[in-house]
């Protein structure tokens, strides 16, 4: 009789999920993933699927994004005509990258920037506290992790002193991200000081019910007087003292500094988050009148999970496709979609060599696992693979042909493709392509390059696990 009646639980359940995953079209990996897990156990995968199963922001942040698209369009079409440039001088490839950023997003190419390459967190924290402490009129950060101590505590310093001396300061930061910070002192200064903070999807177990809590902020953005911004991998962590219990060594980073109009356009972009968290109306101040800084063409490609369509992964498959001799990719965490591992594979077997720079260890097990089932497929055609062996490369970046770079927050995951909100320069300009690269070139002489030959004699039950943690990696 108790087995009839488990047996009938199990069935129901296993129908009842199986039913709203059809009736949503996930992708086919990640449905198959969510019925594998339901069947296999059904009471856990269930609770996991009303958990994790759906991109649910909640009604209230929905019906606020619905009202806001049409706004941000409107603001997009203003920008000013004399900082857009026709992607039509740019050549095929990166034409085609730049008119699909701009259908998919609406934001265009912009002209007359000075980008500079940091590629270091000591120098990215000294320049950005610089740049805070000769802010005339408003300082803006989004950032996912704000963790106290070290040069953290001289960045607080340096907000704190700018809110004193009348500069507008707004701080955005990820509840689950920042949690620690909300508890912090240097939280509760930033509030004396009259900084503006917004947690962004706070986390709480009363939320769970309505929202997906792993839908989280990933963005790094800094603006300062809407002249100068900052986005790029590193956190508001201090590496030397951040998650040194894990066992991966310090977070290698680095960020571009910008000068010129996406400045602005970052700023708007984050104003846009602040709209949909708090409330507010979207009025992105007017653009300071900017004098020429440099020859930078460069756009901003905003990303997140209250979309259907996974923007940033288009991007990325149109800049493999573009590219005619060499990709250079840099990640964390690589656990591609499988149009991307296509599109990779196909590059390589079309003659363009294709390099991959990832950490020998990374913060998460599953992650580590999962992302070695790809390895085999990616050595065998040819596709080069390095594990960055001198902490965790943090950095994400894409340089195609030394012509274009992608460059930003985006992992190389399903997690960056379709839960986080995510932000991305790209940039076409040749010498900022050979800088990022020249960067990349320094990642490759500290790590040691993957051989098929040993990949092959590594033990079967690895195979066996990697091979089942990467079935659920839709999941990851």
């Amino acid at each position: 009789m108790v087995f009839s009646f488990l047996s009938f639980v199990h069935l129901t359940l296993a129908v009842a999920v199986s039913l709203r995953i059809f009736s949503r079209r996930s992708s086919r990996g990640s449905a198959l993933a969510w019925l594998l897990l339901v069947l296999l156990v059904p009471a856990v995968g269930a609770l996991a699927y009303l958990l994790i199963g759906e991109r649910r922001l909640g009604k209230t942040w929905m019906q606020r994004a619905i009202a806001l698209q049409p706004q941000i369009l409107r603001w997009a079409q203003r920008i000013p005509a004399t900082t857009v440039v026709s992607p039509g001088f740019l050549d095929r490839g990166a034409e085609s990258i730049s008119r699909l950023a701009t259908g998919s997003i609406g934001l265009p190419l912009l002209g007359g920037h000075r980008l500079q390459l940091l590629a270091d967190s000591a120098s990215i924290m000294r320049a950005l506290i610089a740049d805070i402490d000769a802010a005339r009129t408003s300082v803006h950060m989004e950032f996912y992790i704000w963790s106290a101590g070290g040069f953290v505590d001289e960045l607080v310093a340096a907000l704190v002193r700018a809110s004193e001396r009348g500069v507008s300061c707004n701080v955005l930061m990820d509840s689950l991200g920042s949690r620690a910070f909300f508890r912090s002192e240097a939280l509760a200064g930033l509030r004396r000081a009259g900084a503006n903070v917004v947690e962004v999807l706070p986390v709480n177990p009363l939320r769970a019910l309505f929202v997906r809590l792993d839908l989280r902020d990933h963005r790094k953005i800094a603006v300062i007087d809407r002249r100068v911004a900052y986005t790029g991998s590193m956190n508001i962590a201090d590496p030397r003292f951040f998650k040194q219990d894990a066992g991966v060594g310090e977070w290698v980073d680095a960020m571009v500094r910008i000068e010129g109009p996406a400045a602005w356009v970052l700023e708007a972009v984050s104003l846009s988050l602040t709209a949909l968290q708090t409330g507010a109306d979207f009025a992105p101040p007017p653009p300071p009148e900017l004098p020429r800084t440099g020859d930078s063409h460069v756009q901003i490609f905003p990303s997140g999970p209250q979309g259907a369509t996974r923007h940033i992964e288009a991007l990325l498959l149109t800049a493999v496709y573009a590219a005619r001799r060499e990709i250079v990719l840099t990640t964390p965490y690589f656990i591609p979609s499988e149009p991307l591992l296509t599109a990779l594979r196909s590059a390589a077997i079309r003659g363009v060599r294709v390099i991959l720079i990832v950490p020998a260890k990374v913060d998460s097990l599953l992650v580590r696992y999962a992302s070695n089932a790809y390895i085999e497929d990616l050595l065998s055609v040819g596709i080069t693979i390095l594990h960055f062996g001198d902490g965790l490369l943090h950095t994400k970046s894409m340089v195609i042909d030394e012509q274009i770079t992608i460059f930003g927050t985006v992992n190389l995951d399903l997690r960056s493709f379709e839960l986080n909100f995510e932000v991305s320069l790209i940039a076409y300009d040749q010498v900022f392509a050979v800088q990022t690269r020249r960067l990349q070139s320094e990642y490759e002489a500290r790590s040691l390059p993957l051989q098929l030959a040993q990949w092959h004699a590594r033990p079967q039950w690895r195979r066996l696990l990697e091979n089942a943690v990467q079935t659920m990696s839709p999941l990851l």
